[in-house]
């Protein structure tokens, strides 16, 4: 039987084909307009559970639902600039960026809530390290891709930084980038 991606190699956990395949049943029909609920943001944040064997390869899907993301981020881009206008628009994504701009400019090691001195949290320099980047990103002074920012991966360590804020912060940076693409 053909399948829409490899399946993983032997004693390599891969995604549940069966989720795999009704998310992009799901995704498709939303995309072509029969079905409603799903943005370039739910994709993005679109988790598959592992399975020991016969699962689909995750980078091959990973990298299916990134381009997945990207056409939903195009057609959603086309919609808004439509209903709003482009003024309103990118002035909008002008603001986001902004605001991502400000936070990833604060000083070393303030750049988000630290977790407690027993928890474990992202390596504040590794985190610190990825917004200097997206700063100069911003700032036009360099490029970044959104592949590096989806793939970024960061150290724990004891009292850094708040996981789930600088994922939130990633994740409004990888909208902006490919809201302006």
């Amino acid at each position: 039987m053909d399948t829409p991606f490899p399946i993983a190699d032997k004693g390599v956990p891969g995604y549940d084909k069966d989720q795999v395949t009704a998310f992009l049943e799901r995704a498709k029909n939303v995309f072509e307009g029969s079905e409603e609920g799903l943005t370039s943001a739910d994709i993005r944040a679109t988790v598959f559970p592992l399975v020991n064997a016969e699962g689909f390869a995750t980078k091959d899907v990973d990298e299916a639902l990134w381009r997945l993301e990207e056409a939903f981020a195009d057609k959603e881009r086309l919609e808004s600039t439509a209903d709003k206008g482009e003024e309103v628009y990118f002035r909008e994504i002008r603001e986001r960026a902004q605001e991502i701009l400000d936070r990833s400019t604060r000083p070393h090691g303030e750049k988000f809530r630290t977790v407690s001195l027993i928890q474990p949290g992202y390596h504040r320099g590794d985190v610190d390290s990825l917004c200097e980047d997206i700063a100069q990103y911003f700032q036009q002074q360099q490029l970044l891709s959104v592949a590096a920012v989806r793939t970024a991966t960061f150290r724990t360590s004891l009292a850094g930084y708040d996981e789930r804020q600088v994922d939130a912060l990633l994740d409004d940076t990888i909208a902006v980038m490919l809201a302006v693409r």
